[in-house]
């Protein structure tokens, strides 16, 4: 079996602020790529009726989701070739 072009650790995510997102960071074999998730797409995995998150709550719906979050993140690093970091995650990306 292959190894995966990006792996994550469990538990290592950050709120960022400025950016209204959850960031997080894999690890390649050229080295580290920091990812971010916005809070419009981790609404959308917790409750598509809902507008918004309060960071807090962003926060326990990234742990909750966090194994398919990373599956979603491998696969977008994936296709879009490495691409500038960080790499951001929205609502068309948790829709896909």
């Amino acid at each position: 079996m292959t190894e995966p072009s990006v792996r994550f650790e469990p538990g290592e995510w950050y709120w960022v602020a400025e950016r209204e997102s959850v960031g997080f960071t894999g690890t390649t074999n050229l080295g580290v790529v920091e990812f971010l998730i916005t809070n419009e797409a981790l609404t959308q995995l917790h409750d598509p009726d809902l507008d918004m998150l309060d960071h807090e709550t962003a926060l326990e719906v990234f742990a909750d989701f966090e194994g398919h979050i990373h599956r979603i993140a491998q696969r977008e690093f994936v296709k879009r070739l490495g691409g500038e970091p960080p790499i951001l995650l929205t609502t068309s990306d948790v829709e896909g």
